[in-house]
């Protein structure tokens, strides 16, 4: 069973589909130290992305401020040589998330993140369009954002995976569509099933861990609310400050909502800390 948003029927962009952009020009364009990050990035967007800045960082990566679908864009990293990307917190030994500060000085203005607390996540993420996989009555439960397309989506359900079968944890699994072209219909077409949760694991069964593709095959025809409702989770997601997928919402065992990025480091210590 899905719960659907009441924004579900709301206008407004389509913040989860990808722009067609023609294969983006590098020569004279991005400066030339930064071009083998580049090149990796349009590899794994199958040429989607679009590169909008370039800047360096404290860390000796190369910084870039990619559009991955229109109203969505983020701060990605590379390795000098390209052979490497990635998303996520640069922290400082200090403690100092230095993302953040290039959030707030390369994104385009609808994209840097706000402050938003904890609480109002929480408080939110229930009413978005959403659906159980496990257990009702499990004694931890926690929302997951999560694309079909996403590898590190993948990596965080298989390793949530045990918990959920054991009945120990129920995952709200909140579907969004941006990652690539076939992310949004294949999210549509998952929760247009009258079984969604068996449906996402058969898009993580047959996950195609090589091209980062979920096994989900989408429908030729995806119903116009289905689509409603994947774009205004991507709505959510932008308004309140998640800049990429996974992330994990949950109550602590003090009652207090935490947000968590990307995949939990220690997966028995995270379930430990779902209330």
């Amino acid at each position: 069973m899905v719960k659907r948003s009441m924004r579900t029927l709301a206008g407004g962009l389509a913040a989860g589909l990808f722009l067609a952009a023609p294969a983006w020009a590098f020569a004279g364009t991005v400066p030339h130290a930064f071009q083998a990050g580049a090149k990796t990035i349009m590899a794994m967007s199958h040429g989607q992305a679009i590169i909008l800045k370039t800047f360096p960082t404290k860390a000796g990566l190369n910084g870039y401020t990619v559009q991955v679908s229109p109203g969505h864009a983020l701060i990605m990293y590379s390795t000098k040589n390209g052979k490497y990307v990635f998303m996520g917190g640069l922290f400082t030994a200090s403690g100092t998330n230095e993302s953040v500060r290039y959030a707030q000085k390369y994104l385009p203005a609808a994209d840097k993140p706000r402050v938003i607390s904890p609480v109002d996540v929480g408080t939110t993420v229930q009413k978005t369009t959403n659906f159980l996989i496990g257990k009702p009555d499990a004694p931890k439960q926690v929302w997951m954002v999560a694309d079909p397309n996403c590898i590190f989506c993948h990596l965080a359900w298989e390793h949530l995976k045990s918990y959920v079968d054991n009945g120990s944890l129920a995952i709200h699994l909140v579907p969004v569509g941006f990652l690539k072209p076939s992310s949004l219909p294949k999210a549509a077409t998952i929760i247009a099933s009258t079984t969604p949760a068996k449906e996402w694991r058969f898009d993580e069964t047959h996950f195609n861990s090589q091209e980062e593709e979920g096994g989900i095959v989408p429908k030729a025809q995806v119903s116009a609310e289905d689509t409603r409702s994947i774009q205004a989770n991507n709505r959510w997601m932008n308004a309140h400050g998640i800049p990429g997928t996974p992330a994990l919402i949950y109550k602590n065992p003090h009652g207090k909502w935490q947000v968590t990025p990307g995949i939990p480091r220690n997966t028995a210590a995270f379930v430990q800390d779902v209330g």
